[in-house]
C-alpha cells in the first residue's frame, strides 16, 4: 500500500496550487532497500505508480564514498552518472529527480518537497535563517547553495548534527530561497507537518498580494504582443500571453517599483521564466526591440516575461502551455516579494548561484521536459 499512498498524497498536494505550480516539487518513499522517488519532468498533480524511479538505496549510499572533481561542471556530470547508475533493473528510460540524494537521507518513509509561495515568503526573506529559528525551533535551516550534489551534502551535514545533538530525526527542512522538506512514517503524519507549518505561517500573514481584476489599455497592450512575438521569434512561431491584475500593475506602475523583481527569488523563477525581466517604457517596435536587445545581449538570453509600464505583464514561450506556465510562476514571484514584506522584506538569490541555475543542465533538462 506504500506506492499508493505515495501517489495519493503526491497527487493531492501537486493538484494544489498553494504548494506546487508548474513541475515545481517532488515526493519519494522507501523501504529498507528501495527508494521510489519522482522522475524528472513528471507532474505530481497526475503522476502514476510509473512516474516514480525505483533506486537501489545501497548505491546510492555508495555515492558519499566517492572523490568527485572540483570543477562544477565535471563534478555534478560524474554525480548525474552515478546517480543514474543506481537506478534498479527495469527502470533504465527514467530520470530520477535532481534531489533523489537528498531524499535517501532522511530515515522517514515518506518524503514531500514543495516550494509554496507562503514558506518562501520566509525562506526568501532577509533575515530569514533567525526567523525560521523563532518560529520552528525543531527545524532544519540550510543556507542557500547549488542545487544537486552540494545541497544534499550540505543537507546530510546539518541532519546527521540534528540527530547527534536532539537524538532523532529532523521532519522539517528549509532551503534558503528553495523552498521546504517534510518527512513522516505515514500520510496521515505527514499531513499534520504541514498543517502545523502553514498554518503557523499564515497566521503571521497581514500583508497579501491583490491579484483582482484591473483595468488597463488593451489597445495598447494588443500592439504590443506582436511586437514581442516577433522579436522574440523572427519567424512569429512564439506565443505571447498577456496577464493584468492590481498585484500586476503594482510593479508595472514604474521602473522603481519593478526594480524589486528584476533579480530571481528561487530556482523555479530562474528555470521557468529565465533569470531576468523585461521593464519596457517605449512601446514602439524600435523602442521594445533595442530593450530586448540590450538584455539578451547582456544576459545571454531572451527574457520570458515582460513588463510594460502602466499597461500590465506580457509572457513569452514557444507554446501556449509554455507562455502560460511563465504567467503563473512569475505572479508566484510577486506573491513572495510581497508576502516578505510580513517578515522585514525580500532577499534574492546570491548572483553565483542565478549563473549556477541558468547553465545548469539538469535544470534545463527538468524545464524542457515538462513544457
Amino acid at each position: 500500500m506504500s506506492i499508493e499512498t505515495l501517489v495519493e498524497f503526491s497527487n493531492r498536494y501537486g493538484k494544489n496550487a498553494a504548494f506546487v505550480l508548474a513541475g515545481g516539487g517532488n515526493t519519494s518513499y522507501k523501504n529498507e532497500d528501495y527508494l521510489y522517488i519522482k522522475g524528472s519532468g513528471t507532474s505530481l498533480a497526475t503522476i502514476t505508480e510509473a512516474g516514480f524511479v525505483k533506486m537501489e538505496r545501497a548505491r546510492l549510499a555508495k555515492i558519499w564514498e566517492n572523490q568527485y572533481s572540483a570543477d562544477t561542471a565535471a563534478r555534478e556530470a560524474e554525480v548525474l552518472r552515478d546517480l543514474m547508475a543506481s537506478k534498479a533493473i527495469g527502470e533504465e528510460a527514467k530520470r530520477p529527480s535532481v534531489e533523489t540524494l537528498l531524499h535517501d537521507l532522511f530515515p522517514q518513509t515518506f518524503i514531500l518537497h514543495v516550494h509554496p509561495s507562503s514558506v518562501n515568503a520566509v525562506t526568501c526573506c532577509a533575515g530569514a535563517e533567525a526567523k525560521v529559528k523563532e518560529l520552528f525551533p525543531e527545524a532544519v535551516w540550510v543556507d542557500e547553495c547549488e542545487p544537486g550534489y552540494i545541497l544534499a551534502a550540505n543537507c546530510r551535514e546539518k541532519l546527521l548534527a540534528y540527530t547527534a545533538e536532539t537524538g532523532k530525526a529532523a521532519n522539517v527542512v528549509f532551503l534558503q530561497n528553495h523552498g521546504i522538506f517534510f518527512a513522516a512514517d505515514s500520510s496521515a503524519e505527514l499531513d499534520e507537518i504541514v498543517a502545523s507549518v502553514m498554518d503557523k505561517i499564515a497566521a503571521l500573514l497581514t500583508v497579501k498580494p491583490d491579484f483582482s481584476a484591473c483595468e488597463t489599455d488593451t489597445e495598447t497592450a494588443a500592439k504590443i504582443a506582436p511586437v514581442l512575438r516577433m522579436t522574440y521569434d523572427k519567424d512569429g512561431a512564439a506565443v505571447v500571453v498577456f496577464t493584468c491584475n492590481r498585484e500586476i500593475m503594482k510593479y508595472a506602475a514604474s521602473a522603481e517599483a519593478f526594480e524589486t523583481l528584476r533579480e530571481p527569488l528561487s530556482p523555479d523563477h530562474i528555470v521557468y521564466c529565465k533569470a531576468e525581466p523585461l521593464f519596457i517604457e517605449d512601446f514602439s517596435v524600435a523602442g521594445i526591440q533595442a530593450a530586448f536587445a540590450e538584455l539578451t545581449a547582456r544576459r545571454g538570453f531572451q527574457p520570458k516575461v515582460v513588463f510594460a509600464r502602466g499597461i500590465g505583464m506580457f509572457t513569452i514561450g514557444k507554446t501556449v502551455k509554455e507562455a502560460k506556465t511563465a504567467a503563473e510562476v512569475w505572479q508566484d514571484a510577486m506573491t513572495i516579494t510581497t508576502l516578505a514584506a510580513n517578515f522585514g522584506g525580500v532577499r534574492h538569490m546570491a548572483p553565483a548561484m542565478v549563473d549556477f541555475i541558468v547553465n545548469w543542465e539538469v535544470e534545463s533538462y527538468r524545464s524542457k521536459v515538462k513544457l
